[in-house]
């Protein structure tokens, strides 16, 4: 793409992101009404940057509902305050860390990033223990398919990453009483889980893994036996 072009890209795509507004500020003006004092999400979500997880992948199409903290790989430690805060403040009764298949963090963890710039290598190196993890316990790296090995690492850094939760003092107290279940979750891009693309899959609930544990957890306790097994699904 020329710099021309792209300048003319650039400023098509703010004429489009100002015009968008002035349609969702017609449609959801009056709900912020009732939102300007606080706010009360339902949950809290830890997902990744990628672009190709939408914020309504849960078809909610309305504010107060979310708190949304993304980062590359979808990290507790590169995040932690942002975390923490919807836990202890607004007390989210679920946490969701939610990983994808085809991720690009996971992919640059397993290539030589030394060439990157400083901060995006703070980032990535985060992942490397995960990846670690993955090769110990599934044998990842012995994955002949792509999308298949990919996944599997994405898999295992949620779990990962929820072992780092689970294990904080002030979140384990909100677990240990009821009050907080940290749910793993897998957003399926590209079918590897069996399904068509795009759909969501629980992989882990306050650290268990187990696939019948999981589907039996009192959190699960009101959702059919036809939606769970769609939705309950390790690789």
């Amino acid at each position: 793409m020329s710099e021309t072009t792209h300048k003319h890209s650039a400023k098509t795509i703010l004429k489009d992101l100002l015009e968008g507004n002035v349609r969702y500020a017609g449609k959801h003006s009056k709900e912020y009404e009732n939102l300007k004092a606080k706010q009360t999400p339902k949950v809290t979500l830890l997902t990744c940057s990628d672009s190709r997880i939408p914020q309504n992948l849960f078809d909610i199409d309305c504010p107060n509902e979310l708190f949304m903290v993304r980062n590359i790989g979808n990290q507790f430690r590169n995040s932690e305050g942002s975390i923490k805060y919807p836990l202890l403040h607004l007390n989210t009764p679920i946490l969701i860390v939610m990983g994808h298949t085809g991720c690009g963090a996971i992919k640059a963890s397993l290539s030589d990033y030394r060439g990157e710039d400083d901060t995006i290598q703070k980032e990535v190196i985060g992942l490397v223990n995960s990846i670690r993890l993955a090769n110990q316990t599934r044998n990842a790296a012995a994955i002949p398919d792509e999308g298949q090995r990919l996944a599997i690492y994405a898999q295992v850094n949620v779990d990962h990453q929820i072992n780092k939760i689970i294990n904080e003092f002030n979140i384990k107290t909100k677990i240990d009483s009821g009050d907080l279940f940290v749910v793993g979750m897998m957003f399926d891009i590209h079918g590897v889980y069996g399904e068509n693309s795009s759909h969501v899959y629980v992989t882990n609930i306050n650290g268990a893994t187990d696939v019948k544990a999981l589907k039996a957890h009192d959190l699960a306790v009101e959702i059919s036996l036809e939606l769970s097994g769609m939705k309950f699904k390790r690789l």
